[in-house]
């Protein structure tokens, strides 16, 4: 009996810590808001170089385990097909990094990962599954005084490609 009365306790003293958040969450902070961002999306086989807009909100979600955000895309007669992206923030306590998965318009998923800030930027880098392809993709983040600026790229024939680079403005809160 005292055996099991042990193994209970042990049980419920690790419910308890599972149920706090990783310190480690609170570098994804800055993608717990709403943004509007301009930037451009590189010509690719799919579409030619155009301007972009678009809108990403972020919020803490799950008892502060997860940040899930959206970023959609405005369709205008320069983007016919705007990208939409949903997805989440989070920590993987056994690699010890941050990380994200993401799901889109278009059929694609990505997961990646990344080590925590190095300085005002952050890199989460993964594959990226397009369809019948996968290539590694990253995504680099860095503060500004405004908000983020993003840099996305694929890993071509060995060579990283920018696919796009965007400035997000943080929103006033209402």
């Amino acid at each position: 009996m005292r055996n099991v009365m042990l193994l209970v306790s042990l049980v419920l003293a690790g419910s308890a810590l599972a149920m706090e958040p990783n310190p480690a969450l609170k570098q994804l902070e800055p993608f717990a808001h709403t943004y509007h961002c301009t930037g451009t999306a590189f010509a690719n086989p799919m579409s030619p170089e155009h301007r972009t807009q678009a809108t990403v909100t972020g919020d803490w979600t799950l008892d502060g385990t997860w940040i899930r955000f959206s970023y959609i895309e405005t369709k205008t007669a320069k983007n016919p097909m705007p990208v939409g992206v949903r997805g989440f923030f989070g920590y993987d306590g056994e690699i010890k990094k941050l990380v994200n998965g993401a799901v889109d318009n278009m059929g694609g998923y990505s997961t990646s990962a990344a080590s925590g800030w190095n300085g005002d930027s952050i890199t989460f880098e993964g594959p990226w599954h397009l369809g019948t392809q996968t290539v590694n993709a990253r995504d680099t983040f860095t503060k500004t005084s405004k908000g983020l600026n993003h840099t996305g790229e694929m890993q071509m024939e060995g060579k990283w490609v920018k696919y796009g680079e965007e400035n997000c403005t943080r929103a006033m809160k209402k």
